[in-house]
Order: C-alpha cells, then sequence, then structure tokens
C-alpha cells in the first residue's frame, strides 16, 4: 500500500509525540497496552510510525485518555 511521505512523516511524529508523553508519565508500554487494550505490539508500531491505519482511527482517543492529553493537543506537532 502506497503512502504519501507527508502523512508518513505524520505518523512517525505522532509515534515519537506519544512515546515521549508516555515515558514522560512513567508509563510503560505494557501498562498502556492494558490500560487501552491495545497490544503491546501494535503500540510499538505505533510509537515507531508504522501504524498507518492507527493515525485517524479510535485508538487515538484511548491513548489521548490515559496520558491525560486532549486530542488536539496529541496531534499538535509544533508544541
Amino acid at each position: 500500500m502506497y503512502y504519501d511521505k507527508r502523512f508518513s512523516d505524520m505518523c512517525k511524529k505522532l509515534g515519537l509525540r506519544i512515546k515521549y508523553l508516555r515515558e514522560e508519565q512513567k508509563i510503560t508500554i505494557k501498562e498502556l497496552s492494558q490500560k487501552t487494550k491495545i497490544r503491546v505490539e501494535y503500540l510499538n508500531k505505533i510509537e515507531k510510525g508504522n501504524a498507518y491505519g492507527i493515525c485517524l482511527n479510535k485508538h487515538l482517543l484511548k491513548i489521548a485518555t490515559i496520558l491525560k492529553i486532549k486530542l488536539s493537543k496529541l496531534l499538535d506537532f509544533d508544541s
């Protein structure tokens, strides 16, 4: 499946942001998995920017909720 480079870059930025916020709050990926009901393997893909289908679906809201951040702030890569 082909993805635009900008979309790919956005997914990578999003993954890095999620990982940064998770680690900042001292939440392990296993804990995030348990709280969101998202498999660890899939969260790893998200954090590495390799889960392209995730970028616009319901998992982001679950992750944002656990990280105690608004979805709009999670998607704001300039902050």
